[in-house]
């Protein structure tokens, strides 16, 4: 009898742990918010001469497919609304600039109590929707100051927790790997820092 009893227990043992590893393997949906800072480093283009942060936000969904229980890949569709601003031979602007994003990422994740910690790493891409710096239109060429490219690639990182419930709180930085102005007079990189929410369902 008690080896009927223990082996009983060892077999519900055994399923649970394959049932615990077949839902963490669950393709699953989530949301998420952020806050983010705008930062672009402009060189070499005789009209600018500094740059200066701004704040705006993101939201948006994301997946999350678990290829282990340690190892994930997430990917999302963020809209973003971003501002920064620029000394324009001597006249303090402001861009703003509305967009989609898409970033990828390969992430760790590690049982923390109740929850997890993750990180990860992996590419981004960007498409302008609009940019404008008071009237101007800066995805127009020749608009009387510089010219944006709509679309740039980069890396991004991102570090989190998860909580039980599916809360979500996470930092994020991404940068931009190609020159953000259209005419290439000069280099302008793209920078920015986010910090946010999010909910897996």
């Amino acid at each position: 009898m008690k080896k009927l009893i223990l082996s009983l227990i060892m077999a519900t043992t055994i399923a649970n742990g394959v049932f615990a590893q077949n839902e963490e393997k669950k393709t699953s949906f989530g949301v998420k918010a952020e806050l983010n800072s705008n930062f672009y480093l402009s060189s070499d283009n005789p009209l600018v001469s500094k740059t200066s942060n701004g704040f705006g936000a993101n939201a948006g969904v994301f997946m999350k497919s678990n290829i282990t229980n340690n190892l994930a890949f997430q990917v999302e569709l963020l809209g973003q609304y971003r501002n920064a601003d620029f000394s324009i031979l001597g006249k303090e602007q402001t861009m703003t600039n509305w967009g989609i994003e898409v970033p990828a990422y390969i992430m760790g994740q590690f049982a923390m109590g109740n929850g997890r910690f993750f990180f990860g790493a992996g590419p981004y891409g960007t498409a302008g929707i609009s940019a404008k710096m008071g009237d101007v239109d800066m995805y127009e060429e020749n608009n009387g100051i510089f010219a944006l490219t709509r679309w740039n690639l980069g890396v991004g990182m991102l570090v989190g927790i998860e909580l039980g419930c599916g809360l979500q709180f996470n930092i994020n930085y991404k940068y931009g790997m190609f020159n953000s102005y259209y005419d290439n007079e000069g280099n302008l990189v793209e920078n920015t820092a986010t910090i946010g929410l999010g909910y897996r369902f």
